[in-house]
């Protein structure tokens, strides 16, 4: 019984002191979930459909980035990349941007070597309007 009780506790406790969170989805059905300072996204389940997106990759770095032999992306330069959703686009330097089975687009990054791009960033780099998603290489550990 004192078991249970301590238990019983433990739980009660845990769920009081959780702060209560504020969701909202966006137009994509991904789920926004604010809980104090902190914000997780759930993102929503995809369909590959072999449709292509616009993927701008600028490079932060001091060394060039190389995607296939004759593609490279130098330091201080940016590519916009088609992507099909059921394609993977592998560089060099270890990252992979690639589409999940039931998730949208995905990143690969052992080294957190990516930082997404948002907001006012987008006029800073550059950015054009038919991007659907937009990164910068940095150095590893510099990465989100």
């Amino acid at each position: 019984m004192r078991k249970i009780i301590t238990g019983l506790s433990i739980l009660l406790i845990t769920f009081l002191g959780c702060k209560k969170a504020n969701r909202h989805f966006d137009k994509d059905g991904n789920e926004f979930i604010k809980k104090g300072n902190e914000v997780f996204v759930i993102p929503a389940k995809y369909t590959k459909t072999g449709k292509s997106y616009k993927v701008f990759i600028y490079n932060e770095t001091s060394s060039e980035i190389r995607v296939i032999e004759n593609l490279k992306i130098n330091p201080n330069q940016f590519k916009v990349f088609n992507l099909k959703d059921t394609d993977t686009l592998k560089l060099d330097n270890g990252v992979e941007f690639m589409f999940g089975e039931t998730y949208g687009l995905q990143i690969e990054d052992k080294k957190s070597q990516v930082s997404g791009l948002g907001g006012r960033f987008l006029d800073e780099y550059g950015v054009p309007d038919e991007a659907v998603w937009a990164f910068v290489i940095v150095p590893p550990e510099k990465g989100d």
